[in-house]
């Protein structure tokens, strides 16, 4: 498989569809690259789809990894930080950086040089009360801002917001350690985003982009980079399914 390089602005995203993996054998290849610690895990689920989604996760990250590294994949080895933030362990001079998430029937990774990367996705469901989850997670800006739109559009809104705190918490590192509702967006028509904190810290709103995606109709899916807003980026799509793609 040909080593694939990164340009300094540019962000990969590895997309898998999961009902797309037809092939038995390919379940049985996923499982052959796992750790034991990841074959620990895997054994822990009861239901089908989650133990698929899983194991395509894994296969993605693994395969993907090994484009950009050229270490095997079943060889790549990660290390986890106090929140759980994966990272690859004697991974060469190669500064990569990462992050995954799947939803139901899909598995995305991104890709990136040096600057910290968050990734979320999350299935367009409707969920039968975005306002109450608003509200309760959110600023009060951002419910605000669901709560102003028409009733069939809440949901919608409400994933924006949603898959962009995900993705920002994800790049940093420290999981659910923030309070949601201690950072806040605002949303633009070109799908880009912006960031502001009810406390000032260590982070500046101005370090950082943010990207906003639909894939198929069913999915959104938000990329936080820990990168100067001036600076431009390139959020480049690619379609693949594990060890079926050459």
């Amino acid at each position: 498989m040909p080593r694939l390089s990164l340009s300094r602005r540019q962000v990969d995203l590895w997309c898998v569809s999961v009902d797309r993996i037809a092939e038995p054998s390919l379940w049985d290849a996923y499982r052959d690259l796992l750790s034991p610690d990841e074959r620990e895990r895997e054994q822990r689920f009861t239901c089908d789809e989650a133990h698929r989604n899983f194991l395509a996760a894994r296969a993605l990250l693994r395969t993907v990894l090994s484009r950009y590294t050229g270490i095997e994949p079943r060889r790549l080895e990660f290390r986890c930080n106090h929140f759980g933030k994966p990272s690859l362990r004697g991974h060469g001079d190669i500064p990569i950086e990462f992050s995954l998430s799947h939803t139901r029937g899909l598995v995305v990774c991104a890709v990136t040089l040096q600057d910290l990367v968050g990734v979320d996705a999350e299935g367009a469901r409707r969920r039968s009360s975005p306002m109450e989850l608003a509200r309760r997670y959110f600023s009060p800006a951002e419910a605000a801002r669901v709560a102003e739109r028409p009733t069939d559009e809440r949901h919608a809104v409400f994933l924006d917001y949603w898959t962009l705190k995900e993705a920002f918490t994800k790049a940093l590192g420290v999981g659910l350690s923030i309070p949601l509702a201690d950072f806040s967006f605002t949303l633009f028509g070109d799908d880009s985003a912006t960031i502001s904190f009810a406390t000032p810290g260590q982070e500046r709103p101005d370090q950082w982009q943010f990207h906003r995606l639909r894939l198929a109709p069913c999915y959104q899916v938000a990329v936080a980079l820990r990168r100067p807003a001036a600076e431009r980026s390139e959020i480049v799509i690619r379609q693949t399914i594990p060890l079926a793609d050459s």
